[in-house]
């Protein structure tokens, strides 16, 4: 279960108000579910940091809290591209704790300690034009290059023992309807293989934020993700009404 919110909440980052202007710091608030009832939450937190350095906090748990994600990234933005200093990546489920760091090396790949010693290193893949991002910073990539106009991309990124790539690829324009109101958004396409595709929808008028990702597999929604709270640095504050009543 919270891999499923793992992978949604990874997938929902900030851009900058401008094509190519430093990335806006911002907080968001996400409800999970699974076959459309409630399994978790999560939320992210994008902070700029003394000397031009970023860090993007994500939390997330399901079950209860039984089972939690937490991880902290620390990237750069270089050109148009994001640039990975590192990460603390801990997850827990009942009985089991993994925790791991990972930092770049000095030739495009990344390198992966974990909390029992354990060292993997990931070099880069022949095609790879760029650093190989975490799954955390790797997020902000994907979205400011929908910003600026992309439509099929290619990426490259760790998730602790693992190296994902993955294709994006803009399907058009759509109006969506989500607890934080009715948006025209971007859609965009990330296909796993012929029986799991993800959604995501972005709104441009929120900075193209991701206000919604959805999860198909075998043709039926089994997942999906809506953002209800957004806070974009001291200009955009949105909360769904069952935030509000919380408040």
């Amino acid at each position: 279960m919270i891999r499923i919110l793992l992978v949604l909440l990874c997938l929902s980052p900030l851009l900058s108000a401008t094509s190519y202007a430093q990335i806006q710091p911002f907080e968001a608030r996400y409800q999970a579910k699974f076959k459309g009832v409630p399994i978790g939450s999560g939320e992210r937190r994008l902070s700029l940091l003394p000397g031009g350095e970023y860090q993007l906090e994500n939390r997330a748990s399901a079950l209860g809290g039984s089972m939690t994600y937490d991880v902290t990234a620390r990237f750069e933005y270089q050109q148009q591209t994001i640039v990975s200093l590192g990460y603390h990546h801990t997850q827990t489920a009942p009985f089991k704790k993994l925790s791991a760091r990972g930092f770049p090396d000095r030739k495009g790949g990344l390198i992966v300690v974990f909390d029992n010693k354990e060292r993997m290193h990931f070099p880069p893949e022949e095609d790879q034009t760029s650093q190989l991002l975490d799954a955390a910073s790797f997020s902000v990539q994907l979205q400011h290059d929908i910003k600026r106009g992309l439509t099929d991309i290619t990426y490259y990124y760790n998730t602790l023992d693992e190296m994902d790539k993955h294709r994006f690829e803009v399907l058009g324009s759509e109006q969506v309807t989500t607890q934080l109101g009715s948006f025209d958004t971007v859609k965009v396409e990330q296909r796993k293989n012929d029986s799991r595709v993800t959604y995501l929808w972005l709104a441009p008028a929120l900075d193209y934020q991701v206000v919604k990702a959805e999860i198909v597999r075998k043709g039926k929604s089994w997942a999906t993700l809506e953002t209800t709270y957004l806070k974009i640095a001291d200009d955009i504050l949105l909360t769904s009404k069952s935030t509000d009543d919380r408040s």
